[in-house]
């Protein structure tokens, strides 16, 4: 029972620390849009970047509904992180595939 308890426990705190902060990407022809909160609210001003295109060596800061573009030169499709840094100093990252079209 007391292994039971520990597997809840930390499957609950696991779950509330991802719904603490969101970052959502949608992909267009020219880069990203990238929308940045915590708890629901949209996080203003904070930082995000793309760490490991090194073509883009730029941060960006999200307008009051916690939404910036970023423009990505990009040759061919691929899988980009975005890392978020809120201005309470939260950092977080996800993923997320870029497709390039050749029309």
């Amino acid at each position: 029972m007391k292994k039971l308890n520990v597997s809840i426990s930390t499957l609950l705190v696991l779950f509330s620390a991802a719904t603490l902060a969101d970052l959502n990407i949608v992909d267009t022809q020219n880069g990203s849009w990238v929308t940045v909160s915590t708890n629901g609210a949209a996080e203003e001003n904070a930082l995000v970047t793309t760490p490991k295109l090194t073509q883009l060596n730029q941060s960006f800061s999200t307008d009051e509904n916690g939404r910036v573009f970023i423009p990505l030169p990009l040759n061919s499709s691929r899988s980009i992180q975005y890392k978020a840094v809120t201005v309470d100093g939260a950092e977080f990252s996800r993923s997320a595939f870029h497709g390039v079209s050749n029309r």
